[in-house]
């Protein structure tokens, strides 16, 4: 798979917005209901257990704080077919991951827009706003 190709080509399907940052990493702007976004990000890293490329696909949800219902966003994952909760850089992020090699157009898509969404859902819960 073209993973940036693949994103171009999404992101122009969905009426959102693609970004380049390098042959590696990208970054679609996906539209959500009631004018909402989600930025979702890209990343081809071979994965080095398996020496294999992997795509990390991520989301923001909010910056880290202590009233963050972690239990109830780990409880919400096990219903997600794609995406996890994961503490990054001070954030907390929804996250899928895949070996590139194994990923087809369509699963790529459910995941971004599963990310998006729960992203989106998420972000909203916590904080109240559209931030990311």
């Amino acid at each position: 798979m073209n993973y940036r190709k693949f994103s171009q080509n999404f992101a122009k399907e969905i009426g959102g917005e693609f970004r380049e940052y390098d042959d590696t990493q990208s970054v679609i702007i996906v539209p959500l209901k009631d004018g909402r976004f989600q930025t979702v990000t890209g990343h081809i890293v071979e994965h080095s257990g398996y020496k294999r490329e992997v795509v990390h696909l991520k989301s923001k949800v909010c910056k880290l704080t202590y009233d963050i219902p972690y239990l109830d966003c780990l409880e919400a994952s096990k219903e997600y077919p794609y995406t996890k909760f994961i503490v990054e850089d001070g954030f907390l992020k929804v996250e899928a991951i895949n070996f590139l090699v194994n990923l087809k157009d369509k699963m790529v898509k459910e995941m971004i827009l599963e990310i998006a969404q729960h992203a989106d859902d998420w972000e909203l819960k916590i904080t109240g706003k559209d931030i990311h």
